[in-house]
């Protein structure tokens, strides 16, 4: 009886794993309609300690100026999903002056501000607090006052290759 238990929780933890992987699957490609085109730059990257373990991908994040038709610009969060470090953005992508389009997914759970994205708790190696870690690194010539600490930051998930170079702006 209890080999037959064991055996019950063996293949709902394989099927559980199997149709999270399904769903990783049909988001990474862009195939569902649930997703959102925005238009801006890159504000800062979130200089975070780790990317992530296990099965699945790893993340990272970074703030995005999303622009509005009407010419406003909102900074957001971008949580950025990949697979292998070959698959992160290449240096030349950290730079407020060039233009960029983002195939993303809306994702409430992950909201949060710029205070809370500025910092990562720190330990020695005894598990003794340290002061907290500036992660939160402004891009080359981005501007300043889009980066409020109690500005909120609504999030959304980025699948590698789901971006794309649309511009850049020479006087900035």
């Amino acid at each position: 009886m209890r080999t037959n238990m064991i055996a019950y929780r063996r293949l709902a933890l394989l099927f559980a794993a199997f149709i999270s992987t399904c769903t990783l699957s049909g988001q990474k490609d862009g195939s569902t309609k649930n997703y959102a085109l925005l238009r801006g730059r890159i504000l800062a990257d979130v200089h975070s300690v780790g990317f992530g373990a296990g099965i699945g991908p790893k993340w990272t994040s970074f703030v995005f100026a999303a622009e509005g038709a009407n010419g406003t610009v909102a900074p957001v969060r971008i949580a950025y999903a990949f697979y292998k470090t070959a698959q992160l953005p290449p240096d030349s992508f950290w730079n407020y002056s060039l233009l960029y389009e983002l195939k993303v997914h809306r994702d409430p759970k992950c909201d949060t501000t710029v205070q809370a994205v500025s910092y990562e708790k720190a330990a020695d190696e005894h598990g003794n607090e340290l002061p907290p870690i500036l992660v939160l690194q402004p891009v080359n010539n981005a501007p300043s006052n889009l980066l409020k600490p109690e500005t909120a930051l609504p999030c959304y998930v980025l699948w590698y290759g789901q971006y794309k170079q649309i511009g850049s702006s020479a006087g900035q």
